[in-house]
């Protein structure tokens, strides 16, 4: 994370110091032991055998330097949602703020947030 704020903060301690205010945002919000559920269920649990339960259209967005969902995964993900009948767009946010791409660059991608939105309104 520190490498996606070296624009906005080339200083090491500025830097430093405004990762030490995500992470305290962070803490006050949620229990750190919910980053081990996390982690557990993104590793085990496999939801796509129930994409078929979907019956709402998706719009699926990533950020092009998310590591955690990286856009590698898109390609499957659209396929096994696809093939289940679900109603999918993706979109890829191009970001430098990886895995905060979506507030961080909220404006990046509320365009096709709004024609998705459009489309649903329309009966699409």
């Amino acid at each position: 994370m520190a490498d996606s704020l070296a624009a906005r903060f080339p200083d090491k301690a500025a830097r430093d110091a405004e990762l030490h205010r995500i992470a305290s945002a962070w803490a006050e919000v949620f229990d750190a032991n919910s980053l081990f559920i996390l982690g557990g269920a993104m590793e085990t649990y496999d939801v796509s055998a129930r994409f078929d339960r979907i019956k709402v259209p998706v719009l699926y967005v990533l950020s092009r330097t998310d590591a955690l969902f990286p856009p590698s995964l898109a390609p499957g993900v659209m396929a096994d949602l696809r093939k289940a009948g679900v109603d999918a767009a993706y979109f890829e946010i191009d970001s430098d703020h990886g895995h905060l791409a979506s507030g961080a660059d909220a404006g990046k991608w509320a365009p096709a947030l709004r024609d998705f939105m459009r489309k649903l309104e329309a009966g699409k």
